[in-house]
């Protein structure tokens, strides 16, 4: 496999943003282990057709527990590379 990772030099003096790049990367690397970590637990939470206790844990209305995994789903498979869709926006949208 090639080398493939790039720096980025925030020691430049031309580099003025450079460290909002680097928390840029940073901040959607959160995202994608906090999004993993909260698929993780509504997965251990449902049977496919039942998400009453997905709405109970997160906070939920009811009949919104399959809506919402469908949106933490979507979102990390998009930046997985898995699916084409925009719910990585769509959850910052809607929920809140």
């Amino acid at each position: 496999m090639a080398r493939d990772f790039i720096k980025i030099d925030t020691t430049t003096t031309t580099a003025t943003q450079a460290q909002l790049l680097k928390s840029y990367v940073s901040t959607l690397r959160q995202a994608y282990e906090l999004g993993t970590r909260v698929k993780s637990i509504m997965i251990h939470n449902n049977d496919n057709s039942n998400f009453s206790d997905i709405e109970a844990l997160f906070g939920l209305p009811v009949g919104q527990g399959q809506v919402v995994f469908d949106l933490v789903n979507g979102s990390l498979g998009s930046m997985e590379g898995l699916f084409q869709v925009d719910d990585a926006k769509e959850i910052t949208e809607r929920l809140g």
